[in-house]
């Protein structure tokens, strides 16, 4: 597919929205000291030349958050290490959206380097925006495959990285879902941490102080990103499938017994044991209930468990308690979301962009920017004594558990990854919300999604 004829609706985006200091220069070493080493350890072990592109230029775009923040006061290092000058550019994210798709629809390749959300993947690898990065993985000229060590990403990080087997990039950032749950009052009624999704209902039952503490929390308000985030956790635990046989039929399945049964579920539970007006609820309204004692549990992002257990930021600070989410009859489904960096398919630099890729999600790198960060796409790195020192407020090591546990069972197709995902999310998205609203019941809403799903399919030519 041409890129200049990519149709901007199939990714769902709206396009609306160093130079060197003249510090005095260091006093020679004596003679009789041995000189520095040309490439500073422990990037010494990996056998391949790091100047070999030396000169070079490469921009690199990225969302501006907490690890790219971090990771942009490494980027010295970079320059040292690999002669390579980066022009290390950070937008808000719906800016960032914006410049992105332009870019690689432009052919222009104003980026070399671009931070993709890990969902955009398919589209963009089908529509020959960003290079397969495959043959760089395997060139030993390259990439020192002993030393990157591939396998020492989390497997749910690496699956999302890929389309078709395939990689087309390499992971910055880890996000999953936890349950989150207040020992102290777990412990007053009783009760242990929820297993299953009937142990869930029955606790939040046990737990619901209406108009004063919400026995659970949910994310409420429509979006593929907002409630569906969540949703597809129970959807999937109650045996709902969103396809046919997804990648091979995308024939939508969504109104089936299991999936009603799910949304009827996840509704109920908000309804008769949730906060007030939960429908139009989003992760900031969950997190503040949280934060300001207004419910017992909450299904939400792992970055939560930093804002909830920081004293400074949360009055119950030190009371939560973290678990896997709930099984159900089909099993336990995490989430999983990660930032993806790229390289473009019209850069003009791609073996030194490859380099930066390779460093920036190289162990040494990611251990440093853990320890500031607090998460880590490597298994390794969550083993490391001093970054469990340094997060031991956060549920006592608890939380560090089960983060890398869920990562270990996620998948990355939790939420389909397919070119026409955020419209069909979108869409469950109204009807998940309409039923917690009390606008449909789940069988009517599920169907009417299931209709309009189909009508999608069948107009991008995906089913007959």
């Amino acid at each position: 597919m041409s890129k200049r004829i990519f149709k901007l609706l199939s990714l769902g985006i709206v396009l609306a929205f160093l130079v060197a200091s003249c510090a005095p220069q260091p006093t020679p070493a004596p003679a009789t000291e041995p000189p520095q080493e040309a490439v500073p350890a422990p990037y010494n072990d990996a056998k391949i030349d790091w100047k070999q592109f030396a000169g070079s230029k490469i921009t690199v775009g990225v969302v501006d958050f907490g690890d790219t923040q971090i990771l942009k006061d490494q980027v010295p290092e970079f320059e040292a290490l690999t002669g390579i000058d980066v022009d290390y550019q950070p937008y808000p994210e719906a800016e960032w959206n914006q410049k992105l798709i332009v870019d690689l629809q432009s052919t222009a390749a104003q980026f070399d380097v671009l931070l993709s959300d890990f969902m955009y993947l398919p589209q963009f690898a089908e529509a020959g925006f960003i290079e397969n990065v495959d043959a760089y993985l395997n060139d030993p000229a390259l990439t020192d495959g002993a030393w990157y060590d591939l396998e020492d990403l989390f497997p749910a990080l690496r699956s999302a990285a890929q389309v078709d087997n395939k990689y087309w990039g390499l992971p910055l950032s880890t996000e999953s879902t936890l349950l989150y749950y207040r020992k102290d009052l777990f412990e007053q009624a009783g009760l242990k941490p929820p297993e299953t999704m009937d142990e869930l209902m029955a606790a939040a039952k046990a737990l619901n102080k209406p108009g004063e503490r919400a026995g659970i929390a949910l994310r409420g308000l429509r979006g593929q990103g907002i409630n569906i985030y969540v949703w597809s956790g129970f959807f999937r635990a109650f045996g709902g499938e969103f396809f046919k046989d997804f990648p091979n039929d995308l024939t939508p399945t969504v109104n089936t017994p299991e999936g009603v049964a799910a949304t009827e579920f996840y509704a109920s539970i908000l309804q008769e044991y949730g906060p007030e007006g939960a429908s139009t609820w989003d992760w900031a309204e969950v997190l503040t209930a949280q934060q300001q004692d207004k419910t017992t549990m909450a299904i939400d992002a792992t970055d939560f468990g930093f804002q909830i257990d920081d004293p400074a930021k949360s009055q119950t600070a030190g009371k939560w308690g973290y678990a896997l989410v709930p099984e159900g009859p089909a099993g336990r489904f995490p989430s999983v979301f990660s930032f993806i960096f790229t390289i473009n398919a019209d850069s003009k630099n791609k073996e030194a962009s490859w380099l930066f890729l390779e460093w920036a999600t190289s162990k040494p790198v990611v251990q440093t920017r853990a320890m500031k960060s607090g998460t880590a796409i490597r298994s390794s790195i969550w083993e490391d004594p001093k970054l469990a020192e340094n997060l031991k407020y956060v549920g006592d090591g608890e939380w560090m558990k089960k983060f890398a546990e869920s990562l270990n069972i996620a998948d990355a197709n939790y939420r389909p990854r397919f070119s026409y995902w955020r419209e069909m999310g979108d869409r469950l998205g109204i009807a998940v919300q309409s039923v917690i609203a009390g606008e449909k019941d789940a069988q009517t809403a599920m169907d009417d999604a299931q209709k309009d799903i189909s009508q999608l399919m069948k107009e991008n030519g995906l089913i007959p």
